[in-house]
């Protein structure tokens, strides 16, 4: 319903400010925003704050024509847009505007599959346009996301492209010219790579690994079939799925070359990561004399793939894997895993101390 005195709020598409209307409640907030879902008008603003109601398809938006407009313009001349955020910042840190030249901090905050890593990339994308960066240096900061979302994003049964991390971008400019930028990421759901939730996969570049190596590169990694491996018991053969995989694949080993990664660090990188999934498969069950753990007899022959794929000694990664060791007072304490916790915290343990 369209609250009284406000006939016409929704029928034109509802207000690009919401803190400019007379009052603001709760219901007058949701009736505008769904007001204008309905037209494709996903941007509102609150004052300096923008509202950002992911469309779920692709909208003719964020194509240069529209990029040219939000480019140093007055708020109140053009609807609300993530491009008009980026121009925004970025004027006010050149001191274009009333405050002079300062730094300035952009929040991106929201629900899973609220669209936060999307808006990251177009924020990202204007910017470089606004300071015209065609150099090497401007592509590479370009090229981080598709690296960032290959080992940090994964499906969940929220949201199929869901960040397990939070990041913290800084760029820095010199003039109007970029020159350098920093990365932080924080709490990344490490968990997930040993177990994941029912209808959920694990992180991304495990299947984009399969879908776009060739059979022999398989080979040369050790790989086998995807479905053997438990820790991407989510693998799934449809077509279109492993197409865009291997598209995904594709954009990851481009992103890797434009950041500077050379060829055998990338083999490096995904020989360790077929060792990740080998490790998965190794159980362990209790020696009936002492109660110590040892390996499976199903599963020695994925200790030692895992163990060559890594380019470890078998015995030091199984050591890895059963126990924990110590060092108090300088005395080293050796305290042996269950069986759980050996296929559980001592696979991730292993894996941090080999990656």
């Amino acid at each position: 319903m369209v609250p009284p005195g406000e006939p016409g709020l929704l029928a034109c598409g509802g207000a690009d400010d919401l803190a400019a209307l007379e009052e603001l409640d709760e219901a007058r907030l949701l009736q505008n925003l769904s007001g204008r879902f309905l037209q494709q008008r996903v941007y509102t603003y609150i004052g300096d704050i923008l509202i950002a109601v992911n469309p779920f398809q692709s909208l003719p938006l964020y194509e240069k024509p529209v990029s040219e407009k939000y480019q140093n313009h007055d708020k109140g001349t053009l609807p609300p847009h993530i491009f008009a955020i980026a121009d925004r910042a970025y004027q006010a840190m050149l001191g274009h505007l009333a405050t002079g030249p300062q730094n300035q901090c952009i929040v991106i905050s929201g629900e899973s599959g609220a669209g936060k890593t999307e808006s990251v990339k177009l924020l990202l994308q204007h910017i470089m346009h606004l300071c015209k960066g065609n150099s090497q240096l401007e592509q590479q900061i370009l090229q981080v996301n598709p690296l960032l979302e290959a080992f940090g994003n994964a499906q969940t049964v929220m949201n199929d492209n869901s960040s397990r991390f939070g990041k913290y971008m800084q760029l820095r400019f010199q003039r109007s010219t970029v020159r350098g930028a920093k990365l932080s990421e924080y709490l990344l759901e490490k968990s997930r790579v040993v177990q994941q939730d029912a209808g959920e996969r694990n992180f991304h570049v495990f299947y984009y690994m399969f879908a776009g190596l060739t059979a022999e590169e398989k080979e040369m990694y050790g790989l086998l079939d995807p479905s053997l491996y438990r820790y991407i018991s989510g693998w799934f053969r449809t077509e279109d799925v492993v197409e865009c995989w291997k598209d995904k694949y594709l954009e990851m080993r481009n992103a890797l070359d434009m950041v500077g990664f050379q060829e055998q660090e990338q083999v490096d990188m995904q020989a360790i990561l077929a060792g990740v999934l080998s490790l998965g498969n190794v159980t362990f069950q209790s020696q009936e004399n002492n109660g110590a753990l040892r390996v499976s007899e199903a599963s020695k022959g994925w200790l030692k793939a895992s163990a060559g794929q890594f380019g470890v000694q078998e015995e030091e990664l199984l050591k890895c894997l059963i126990c924990k060791v110590s060092v108090t007072r300088g005395e080293q304490i050796q305290r042996f895993h269950t069986q759980q916790q050996a296929e559980g915290k001592g696979q991730r343990r292993s894996i941090r101390k080999i990656v």
